[in-house]
């Protein structure tokens, strides 16, 4: 099977942080401080996941948080879709000042030519 994500983790340069059940790494999209947190190894959904998967979850979540203040953002969104490339993972979406709020910033900032914030 060819999964995008599983061969995005093949270049360890992209990689912000990892521990044993996550890997954080920048997304390629066009808006600062987007990131994606996935899951490491090749897996479709959150059911059947154990225990230390989700405490690892809130760490790899933490960390996030924790680069995301550097942008200082007004707003952080979280959203999990997994439908396009079905492989666990999560986009972290900021949302700056003076940019749409909700629904209509996550789906301009999953898009194509996403605008940077001024």
């Amino acid at each position: 099977m060819n999964c995008s994500i599983c061969d995005a983790h093949k270049n360890e340069t992209e990689i912000l942080f990892q521990n044993d059940d996550w890997i954080l790494r920048k997304a390629e999209q066009n808006l600062d401080g987007y990131l994606y947190l996935e899951l490491r190894r090749h897996v479709e959904s959150w059911f059947g996941l154990g225990i230390s998967v989700f405490e690892n979850y809130g760490r790899a979540i933490h960390q996030a948080t924790e680069i995301l203040k550097e942008y200082n953002p007004e707003k952080m969104y979280i959203v999990a879709i997994a439908e396009r490339v079905p492989h666990l993972h999560v986009h972290l979406i900021p949302r700056y000042e003076n940019q749409d709020k909700g629904l209509d910033h996550i789906a301009k900032a999953t898009g194509p030519g996403f605008p940077k914030p001024m």
